[in-house]
């Protein structure tokens, strides 16, 4: 007899036959070699049923039953079960014809009767071995993957945590209350939803929007703490926020969080007009990210008093994003927050109020 590995011997094995076939006169050679942990189903409706409910390693199918018939048994097993579960077909048909056809249907291997123990056995043990190398290849990939996934919450944990301190630095420096910041997160991923974005990305917009007015740290704070407007060359000193915040951004070429937030920093000050900067964009040449951060931006900074001025009521707000649709901002975007957005972004400052 074929020696069958320690490990192959714990195999579940089924033998699907009709009540006058052959299959169960093979169990005794089975046993024989170690393999206690066999099922003769001696009846094709009820063992099909079986086979369909139950978890086993390998089948000896005998093909030439009838009502329901060996090759439609094959048939629906293969649509529902692994297209690597081990069959082995055993029938008297030798023709070219029937091996193909079994084959083509899914077999994993094909004897013909009378059956020789031996070349069954080891047959059997052959696919087995590889049956059970698959499933440990599974198992290990399953593994792999729930590293890969605890190794990207970990990754995302420790993204969000340096972007709430560098949130932080720049609420420090520039003055602004953290709930500012939260509001822009909150209302860009609302903008963003709306416009069909995927969730992934409005999730990664959401957290990089807080980031937009990092480059703020690099600004002189005569310039960033003046309590009145500012003169020309002061805004031109200001302006150069956008592009510090891409530098502080930018060097995370493998973080697409950081990525995104690096380029919502640099282009959040352009518009739709062209006559933003740094570098004058115009239209869909913006990229959307920093399209709609600037329209939820613009709104909550209106809205919102400053040292130099008070807030301005809904009313006016609203109106001056509705003016400025096709020159400051997108007209789509500004049409989307016209028809569903306003109320949220009121019931947003009620929530996170400064």
């Amino acid at each position: 007899m074929p020696n069958i590995p320690e490990h192959l011997r714990q195999a579940s094995i089924a033998l699907l036959e009709s009540s006058a076939g052959s299959l169960s006169l093979l169990q005794d050679a089975l046993e024989a070699a170690g393999l206690k942990n066999t099922r003769v189903l001696a009846d094709p409706a009820n063992g099909l049923a079986w086979l369909l409910e139950n978890t086993w390693d390998l089948l000896l199918l005998d093909l030439d039953m009838s009502r329901p018939g060996g090759f439609e048994i094959l048939r629906l097993l293969r649509k529902y079960l692994p297209e690597n579960q081990p069959i082995l077909a055993v029938s008297c048909r030798n023709d070219v014809e029937s091996r193909h056809r079994a084959l083509d249907l899914g077999v994993s291997d094909y004897l013909c009767k009378p059956v020789d123990h031996r070349e069954m056995l080891l047959r059997l043990r052959n696919h087995l071995s590889l049956w059970f190398t698959r499933l440990e290849l599974d198992q290990e990939r399953r593994w792999l993957e729930q590293r890969v996934e605890e190794h990207g919450r970990e990754l995302e944990k420790t993204t969000e945590t340096i972007v709430r301190c560098l949130v932080r630095v720049t609420e420090y420096r520039d003055n602004q209350n953290g709930h500012h910041m939260m509001r822009i997160g909150e209302s860009v991923a609302l903008l963003a939803r709306a416009c069909g974005c995927r969730e992934e990305w409005v999730g990664q917009l959401r957290v990089a929007a807080t980031m937009h007015d990092v480059g703020m740290v690099g600004i002189p704070d005569y310039i960033l703490l003046k309590p009145g407007p500012l003169d020309e060359a002061e805004t031109q000193v200001m302006r150069r926020h956008a592009q510090l915040g891409h530098q502080f951004l930018s060097d995370s070429a493998a973080n697409p969080l950081l990525q995104l937030a690096a380029e919502v920093a640099l282009h959040h000050h352009e518009r739709w007009d062209g006559s933003g900067y740094p570098a004058g964009l115009k239209g869909e040449a913006i990229p959307l990210s920093a399209r709609i951060v600037a329209l939820c931006d613009v709104y909550d900074v209106l809205r919102t008093p400053r040292p130099f001025r008070p807030a301005w009521t809904v009313k006016e707000a609203q109106l001056y994003i509705r003016e400025q649709s096709g020159r400051q901002f997108d007209p789509e975007l500004v049409r989307l927050m016209d028809r569903h957005m306003f109320e949220q972004f009121e019931s947003l400052r009620l929530v996170w109020s400064d």
